[in-house]
């Protein structure tokens, strides 16, 4: 299911580094490859559960195609087992670079919305995690990004624009001055905040 056409063997001894002579003496058989990128999406499956995970699959690494599929996958999502629907949504998680946490909760809110506030919670360190590394690599690319407090500070920032919007200056204040506990504490507290306040409450 990669982003481009697959072109690998369909036999064992294909994938096997064997000198000449001992080719004829090695066990082989065939396997059937299957191309998923090359099977209508409406097409993969007949089965609601298997057709979701194959089609969450087919667009894991199409990072430019996961936008448009998403009304697909919402569709698809509806008609499985709760148990797939928190797996799929944890690897969606894992692998939609271009899903952020609101299309995340919009997507869970639309599916099932009486589970949006746990699997959130759930999938809080996951979504923490990734867009740390796609802070750092944003920070590679463009030269900005020094030491990990920064990095930190930095996906805060942007995570709390895409939000709320402008970020007042008390908030990039205390964003600049704070250490990295509270900035990773700060990001935890974002995931369910409905507001500016809310990440930067001071907490008891």
């Amino acid at each position: 299911h990669g982003a481009t056409v697959w072109r690998v063997p369909d036999e064992f001894l294909a994938l096997v580094d064997a000198e000449e002579g001992w080719r004829p003496y090695l066990l082989n058989f065939r396997y059937t490859v299957l191309d998923l990128g090359q099977i209508d999406d409406r097409q993969l499956s007949r089965q609601p559960n298997l057709r979701a995970w194959l089609l969450a699959a087919k667009y894991a690494t199409r990072d430019g195609q996961q936008i448009q599929v998403k009304e697909l996958l919402v569709e698809a999502l509806v008609g499985v087992s709760y148990e797939d629907f928190r797996f799929l949504m944890r690897y969606v998680v894992e692998t939609y670079r271009s899903y952020d946490e609101r299309m995340v909760r919009e997507i869970i809110r639309r599916v099932r919305p009486e589970e949006e506030m746990t699997m959130m919670s759930l999938f809080a360190q996951e979504m923490i995690t990734k867009g740390k590394q796609e802070g750092r690599q944003e920070g590679r690319q463009e030269g900005r990004q020094e030491g990990r407090q920064e990095g930190e500070a930095a996906l805060l920032l942007r995570l709390l624009q895409r939000r709320f919007g402008t970020v007042p200056t008390w908030a990039n204040g205390k964003i600049a001055n704070a250490d990295l506990p509270t900035l990773e504490a700060w990001s935890l507290r974002f995931v369910d905040a409905q507001s500016l306040d809310e990440v930067f409450a001071v907490r008891m």
